[in-house]
């Protein structure tokens, strides 16, 4: 009997199939299917797989987790406990919130670096705090990274973005006229780093965020400040979460628009932003911040959790 594991983004689901030792992994853009079920079911049509075989299925899932129907978050899609049995009937289903299991694989991932100077090593037990920006802003914590547990989920992303100085305020009023709720994740996010392209450039279409990287590679001076005002505001966000949660054992970035900007981060304008805490700023600089750089994070931690299960 095997094991099905998927991490659900807004913009890919991740899949993996676990067979005794192996471990076989397909990526689905979400675009070309109407639902999870479609996709669950290519999968094992692609990996050559009877739905019967599947004994655990474990799916990290972006939004609010619970019995009733699930609504994903950026995605316009239902998920149903009597859907996913229609695709594998013996399978023993357990569901996560998608930054829950991008904590799991944070923590256990081996590429990335320190990015706060200012702070001691991260202690060995405490809270601990994983967030970052793909498709949305996700969140997880854990109270005490020893223990056991899953990390909480939060849907603390969709909290309402706070602007740090006039220039983020004047950000927060052309947002608010246009979309109504600002929310951090309409900032900190793939799109919006294009609304944040459109509101530096005044224009009215956002450009898609992979062409605001590629013409900041290229020179393009509106596109490189629209990466320094989206790190800059990265640094705020995760310096309030310093101040929320106090977690000694650091806070995790990941998600596909950290994997992008990656080598940004070498500029000045996380830091400025993480440390602009005014009485409160000792704080943020005894915080361990952590850039994880491995690539599929969430779809590793769903891979470990999944792995764990016993008969």
């Amino acid at each position: 009997m095997s094991r099905l594991a998927a991490d659900v983004g807004g913009t890919w689901t991740r899949l993996a199939l676990l067979d005794g030792g192996e471990t076989r992994t397909r990526h689905y853009r979400n675009a070309g299917f109407s639902d999870l079920y479609q996709i669950i079911e290519r999968f094992l049509l692609d990996e050559q797989v009877a739905a019967t075989t599947i004994k655990y299925m474990v799916l990290a899932l972006p939004g609010p987790v619970g019995e009733a129907p699930m609504h994903l978050t950026n995605l316009g899609w239902v998920v149903k406990h009597e859907g996913l049995h229609a695709c594998c009937p013996r399978a023993h289903i357990r569901l996560l919130n998608d930054f829950q299991g991008a904590a799991v694989g944070a923590l256990h991932a081996s590429e990335g670096r320190w990015l706060n100077p200012h702070a001691a090593a991260p202690a060995s037990r405490g809270p601990a705090v994983v967030t970052g920006p793909g498709t949305g802003l996700g969140l997880a914590w854990y109270a005490d990274i020893t223990e056991a547990a899953l990390p909480r989920a939060s849907e603390g992303g969709h909290a309402d973005f706070a602007p740090a100085e006039a220039r983020q305020r004047a950000l927060h009023a052309w947002l608010a006229q246009r979309h109504g709720h600002v929310s951090w994740e309409r900032v900190l996010s793939g799109p919006g780093l294009g609304e944040l392209h459109a509101f530096l450039a005044a224009a009215e279409d956002p450009l898609p965020p992979e062409q605001v990287q590629q013409h900041a590679e290229t020179g393009d001076a509106t596109s490189r400040e629209a990466i320094a005002l989206f790190l800059r505001i990265l640094g705020n966000w995760v310096s309030n979460l310093a101040l929320l949660f106090r977690p000694a054992a650091g806070i995790w970035l990941c998600g596909g628009v950290v994997q992008h900007l990656a080598r940004w981060f070498a500029g000045d304008a996380f830091l400025e932003g993480f440390l602009a805490r005014g009485r409160m700023q000792a704080v943020a600089r005894e915080t361990p911040v952590r850039l994880v750089e491995q690539a599929d994070v969430g779809l590793a931690g769903v891979i470990h959790l999944a792995r764990g299960l016993t008969p």
